[in-house]
């Protein structure tokens, strides 16, 4: 069995899965989650929900589509000795409870960039070719599962469409979301080899190094 070190967390993999990343890291680092009930939206193998379960969280509960991601994120949560509520669900689909935070990790790469990276296995669920669609719908429907003064964690690329993604910021949370983390990601040989199929909005470069970006929001419903 394959493991992986997130942030001193042993968890366990294979490759049919998508791993955790950097932007993993630094949404568990820069969220504030201690002392509340929180649900981990598109919870891949469990290394937020069980991070969160082990440093402060008063309840976690994990969601995920696709099986594989759901069979390791509870062989993880065993693994770490915690206790999380993991179950299927298609975004909010099977969700019926309200939480003091939503932590939304999901795609947020268009489907022709992630086929090329490799970040995703085939068989992992992806956005589609806006790298939007999920992102947008998670936007819409988040604040109908969250309670009075709920936050809504949400984390972003550059390899999205990011003018829609701002423009249900306002039209859902309307003055009340807040860019809470960003970073500049070098690009991989991967990215360099197949960059005239990127749109030129989607990287900076900076002495002749090309950059990709990612953002983590904050979401209040008031």
């Amino acid at each position: 069995m394959n493991k992986i070190n997130f942030l001193n967390i042993e968890l366990e993999y294979n490759e049919k899965v998508f791993r955790p990343t950097l932007l993993s890291e630094k949404c568990a680092l820069n969220t504030n989650f201690k002392g509340k009930n929180i649900l981990d939206l598109g919870c891949g193998i469990g290394p937020l929900a069980v991070y969160f379960a082990k440093n402060g969280a008063l309840s976690v509960d994990a969601i995920d589509i696709y099986e594989e991601h759901l069979k390791f994120a509870k062989r993880n949560a065993d693994l770490n000795k915690t206790e999380i509520n993991i179950f299927e669900s298609n975004l909010f689909q099977n969700v019926s409870k309200k939480y003091d935070l939503i932590c939304c990790d999901v795609s947020g790469v268009r489907e022709e960039v992630a086929k090329l990276t490799g970040w995703f296995p085939e068989e992992v669920p992806k956005a589609d070719g806006s790298g939007a669609n999920l992102i947008l719908n998670v936007i819409a429907n988040s604040k109908e599962f969250l309670k009075d003064s709920g936050e809504l964690v949400i984390c972003t690329t550059s390899f999205s469409d990011q003018k829609s993604i701002f423009a249900a910021f306002e039209q859902f949370y309307p003055n009340s979301y807040q860019e809470i983390y960003s970073e500049e990601v070098p690009f991989s040989k991967r990215l360099n080899q197949n960059i005239d199929i990127l749109d030129r909005d989607s990287f900076n470069e900076k002495n002749g190094i090309n950059y990709w970006r990612f953002s983590i929001f904050s979401l209040s419903k008031r």
